[in-house]
């Protein structure tokens, strides 16, 4: 069973979309933070990481960086940015950090199945 580990700061949204995972076939954790999402990838170690920019602590875009450079993440999960930022600029340093897919809120619950399918399966 495929892993994903959501990171959101938004409770609900992120038990919505756990619920949505979990109906996929997917087995998921929830981080509320970044630094709770730095420790949950190294000890649940996901596929994916659907991953908020705006989050206490630790934000979205210094956790990307991180997984893409720092060995101790190798192999980095997948991640898919989720995100109430709607700017151009903000998909371009989410992908430079090593965001895999760029998503905007709100969002289609079947476009967030669909590029979780294409990037794990």
């Amino acid at each position: 069973m495929k892993k994903i580990l959501i990171a959101d700061d938004d409770r609900a949204l992120a038990k919505l979309i756990e619920t949505l995972l979990n109906n996929a076939g997917y087995e998921t954790k929830i981080a509320n933070e970044g630094a709770t999402t730095l420790r949950l990838i190294k000890e649940f170690k996901p596929d994916l990481v659907i991953l908020d920019i705006m989050m206490p602590i630790i934000d979205g875009y210094h956790i990307c960086k991180t997984l893409s450079e720092d060995p101790e993440y190798s192999p980095a999960p997948k991640i898919i940015v989720l995100t109430v930022r709607k700017e151009e600029w903000d998909k371009r340093i989410s992908h430079f950090a090593g965001a895999d897919v760029f998503i905007s809120k709100p969002f289609e619950p079947s476009d967030l199945l669909n590029k979780i399918r294409q990037l794990i399966g």
